[in-house]
């Protein structure tokens, strides 16, 4: 059977999922992201669903953005708590949507090359794989107000 040939940005959809559970593995068992990326990265046989492997994604892309949230994770997480209103506090947010709002803020800030209406609509799709629609448009706010900010 021949496999189906996935689109550059379905392998860097991927590639972000994968990201979004190593950020949030790494922050909730203490584990380096770069242990937890080779282990995504070496293991290809694992299935995410039926249908798609994690040998099906820009492996190199993956790589980046875990290097990009290793190297300036302070400056990310200051950058997201500027933008987050008066009533929220950084660590009053869910690990989930911190790693969401991680990897959003890096490739607004870090990845010049991507539309920013790219990484907005890639985050909030995987938003909705993890959160109830209130949640999906918090983050949609959090990384649109990241987005307007940044410098181009």
């Amino acid at each position: 059977m021949a496999k189906d040939n996935k689109s550059k940005s379905g392998l860097r959809g991927m590639a972000r999922f994968c990201a979004v559970q190593t950020v949030y593995r790494a922050g909730i068992t203490g584990c380096t992201m770069g242990t937890i990326a080779a282990e995504f990265n070496g293991r290809g046989e694992i299935f995410i669903t039926e249908n798609i492997s994690i040998s099906e994604m820009d492996g190199d892309f993956f790589l980046r953005l875990i290097k990009i949230i290793e190297d300036n994770l302070p400056e990310i997480d200051e950058i997201i708590s500027k933008n987050l209103s008066d009533n929220w506090k950084f660590g009053r947010l869910d690990n989930v949507m911190k790693s969401v709002l991680r990897l959003g803020a890096a490739e607004l800030l870090y990845f010049k090359d991507i539309p920013a209406n790219v990484v907005f609509n890639e985050y909030i799709e995987i938003s909705k794989s993890f959160f109830e629609k209130s949640e999906v448009a918090f983050i949609n706010g959090i990384l649109n107000s990241i987005g307007n900010s940044a410098p181009q």
